[in-house]
């Protein structure tokens, strides 16, 4: 079908005297007409922030977004170039905290790409962290690095 979402994907694991890689993909194939792409550069902040939101439009189409619409599928890249800005990523209407279990991080030039078709425009959630040396989390951010976002939304409306 048109219009499908696709990835590749590539790890380089274990040490390095016994390096191996793992390879796949995380593909999404529109399954109707209701099935539709939406993007937006979001700059994030240090209060939980709506990656998507209802003055976003879908492609080709004045059509808004809506809150209940379902997060089919999902890239978030951060455009940040600091070694010390992370960006919290939340699916459950968290506040995409930088020491809550459940919150996803991305840190300069990473990007994430998901399925997760339980989670509505409403819920999806991203947050600015502070990230220690090692590119852990150690706070929350101060700044407000920009991301970009491209999804296939399902229009429930």
């Amino acid at each position: 079908m048109a219009d499908q979402a696709t990835s590749n994907i590539t790890a380089s694991v274990f040490l390095d005297e016994v390096k191996s890689k793992m390879n796949g993909i995380c593909d999404y194939t529109p399954k109707d007409g209701n099935d539709k792409w939406v993007f937006a550069e979001v700059a994030t902040s240090n209060s939980a922030t709506d990656l998507f939101d209802v003055n976003d439009s879908y492609f080709g189409s004045s059509t808004a977004v809506a809150t209940a619409d379902k997060v089919m599928w999902l890239a978030i890249k951060s455009l940040t170039t600091s070694s010390t800005e992370g960006v919290g990523i939340s699916f459950d209407a968290g506040n995409s905290a930088y020491n809550d279990i459940d919150t996803l991080f991305i840190s300069a030039g990473e990007m994430l790409i998901v399925k997760v078709p339980n989670c509505t425009v409403a819920d999806l959630h991203v947050r600015s962290c502070r990230l220690d040396g090692d590119g852990i989390p150690d706070n929350q951010g101060t700044s407000t690095p920009t991301v970009h976002a491209a999804a296939i939304l399902d229009d429930v409306a």
